[in-house]
């Protein structure tokens, strides 16, 4: 192969990938039952990953900062507790519903058992549980643009 021929692929491929969108996070939520049952997908460029190593946390986040309507997902959690540690994960989660001055209905889940499974420099969490009311609950998130701290 010429080096005409070589430098062309090389220069069309790294611009190809410089050109490449970044992939975004991804956070899901399902609500079992209720007034408030069904699958929500959040505006993934609102999502946030956090690893935090020092505070041995893997995190995801989402927030609605307008949140008023009683129905209207407000803001959304899930964090994995001692990620890096090998064995089984436990971590919180935490759904809410309308506006945060008005009693919001929110669901949480304390060391609740949940999957994290590192992909590359990404990850992918996983909880699937009942809130204390017996409301079957569901989150996934995958984390392709992590902050590591």
């Amino acid at each position: 192969m010429s080096y005409f021929v070589r430098f062309m692929l090389v220069s069309t491929s790294a611009i190809a990938t410089a050109l490449a969108a970044p992939v975004p996070n991804v956070l899901e939520v399902g609500i079992g039952a209720g007034t408030l049952a069904g699958s929500y997908t959040l505006p993934a460029s609102e999502v946030i990953c956090l690893h935090a190593r020092k505070q041995k946390a893997y995190s995801v986040a989402w927030k609605d900062f307008n949140a008023r309507d009683a129905k209207a997902i407000a803001e959304v959690g899930i964090s994995v507790s001692n990620p890096d540690d090998a064995g089984a994960k436990f971590g919180d989660v935490r759904i809410a519903f309308g506006d945060p001055d008005r009693k919001p209905t929110v669901y949480s889940v304390v060391h609740a058992p949940m999957t994290l499974t590192i992909k590359g420099k990404g990850a992918e969490i996983a909880f699937e549980g009942h809130a204390k009311d017996g409301t079957r609950l569901r989150v996934t998130a995958q984390c392709r643009d992590v902050e590591e701290m």
